[in-house]
């Protein structure tokens, strides 16, 4: 049994994630292109960036880090306000459509290149506020352990089940397990998905076969969602309970990200299925973990 280490702001930003928001696994190269404009120092835990660029060049953006929130704007304008005043923003409003403000002051800018749905950023800035005047900021950032049984084999087993693999063919359903993923396919959905080189993939169901890349990928550390213009991990402990349901050919994932399922092989009702039993899977194998954001995340679930 493992135990898993997180914190609250990481698991209410992973719950509101969206393309371009990075939570955790920041890409290097947009990692190191923002810390030189944001100036973060050292001692400075970085927690989540949203990319406020149209081509993703990090250079202006949200970052949420251990010591608040700071921001810089395309005018070039910056700021930050810290955990501690920011649980006494009393109203975050928008104004001009793009301009986000903290009770009379003017803050970050949500717009212009950026996709993140600034009525989104809104809510999540709402629930961090509501958990600082219900709790504080200290656990807020406080680092909590959950117990997990996760394995990579019974990832495995139940990813065999759903596959359709023919040894002498292409797969049927754009699924593959284990040993079944060609050495140069993994190379390709690594680079695509941006994996780091020590995380371990279960299985890669793809969605998009003319691309070849764009799909799902099962790792035991969680699952990755990526195709253009969306790109999402969820960990395990926030996938368990994350919403999923189908519209038409399109999965519904999370906060309103819609991952496209028009040119997959299987079946979309069997790959919500597969999800689902992914889901229950993981639940069954967490023991019980503190859970103070599930009320804060889920009061606008579909909203």
């Amino acid at each position: 049994m493992n135990d898993i280490k997180f914190n609250y702001l990481t698991e209410l930003c992973l719950r509101y994630q969206q393309d371009k928001f990075f939570i955790g696994e920041i890409p290097l190269s947009v990692l190191s292109k923002a810390n030189k404009r944001f100036n973060i120092s050292s001692d400075e835990e970085v927690i989540a960036f949203l990319d406020c660029t149209m081509f993703g060049s990090g250079k202006v953006g949200v970052y949420f880090t251990d010591k608040g929130i700071r921001w810089k704007n395309l005018s070039g304008e910056s700021g930050n306000i810290e955990w501690t005043q920011f649980g006494k923003v009393d109203q975050i409003t928008v104004q001009n459509k793009v301009e986000v403000h903290f009770d009379d002051r003017k803050a970050c800018l949500i717009g212009g290149g950026n996709t993140y749905p600034i009525s989104l950023f809104i809510e999540l800035l709402t629930s961090i506020r509501d958990f600082l005047n219900e709790y504080s900021h200290e656990l807020l950032l406080k680092q909590q352990n959950v117990s997990s049984s996760v394995t990579y084999n019974d990832l495995k087993n139940i990813s065999t089940l759903f596959e359709k693999y023919e040894e002498a063919f292409e797969p049927n359903n754009g699924l593959l397990v284990d040993k079944h993923i060609p050495s140069d396919l993994k190379k390709k959905i690594i680079k695509y998905f941006n994996l780091q080189a020590n995380k371990e993939i279960v299985a890669f169901l793809c969605t998009f076969p003319l691309k070849k890349t764009d799909g799902i990928i099962i790792g035991e550390n969680g699952i990755y969602f990526r195709e253009t213009f969306v790109s999402l991990y969820y960990p395990w402990y926030v996938f368990r309970t994350l919403p999923l349901y189908l519209s038409a050919d399109e999965l519904i994932i999370g906060k309103n990200n819609i991952f496209h399922l028009t040119h997959a092989k299987m079946e979309g009702t069997e790959i919500l299925l597969f999800l689902k039993k992914l889901q229950e899977y993981v639940n069954s194998v967490y023991q019980s973990a503190p859970s103070v954001v599930d009320d804060l995340y889920s009061v606008n679930t579909k909203s």
